[in-house]
């Protein structure tokens, strides 16, 4: 093992992630995880991707969360996403604010 690689402990990456996440608004009914991660993926590593479903219809609620590996990625999404059209309606991206526990 290399020097080092020992020491990712699993809470330890959720925190950061936390840190690296983007809140994205204004989603159509029809968008779907994979389709945030096309979106998003040319901007970096992303680790992890949720959009909201409505139980009852399974359609989305209209917003979603994507994780990146680095900060810097999810800030370059940010600056490129934010306003831009998708699906016939304008992505509000910004920054997640953290859960209150």
């Amino acid at each position: 093992m290399r020097a080092g690689a020992e020491r990712t402990a699993g809470s330890d990456m959720r925190r950061r992630n936390d840190e690296n996440s983007v809140r994205v608004t204004n989603l159509s009914e029809d968008t779907r995880e994979p389709d945030l991660l096309e979106l998003f993926r040319p901007f970096g590593a992303v680790s992890r991707v949720y959009v909201a479903i409505d139980q009852k219809t399974g359609v989305s609620r209209g917003f979603g969360f994507v994780n990146f590996v680095s900060r810097e990625d999810a800030q370059r999404a940010i600056n490129k996403l934010n306003g831009h059209g998708y699906d016939n309606l304008i992505l509000r991206v910004e920054w997640a604010t953290p859960r209150a526990t």
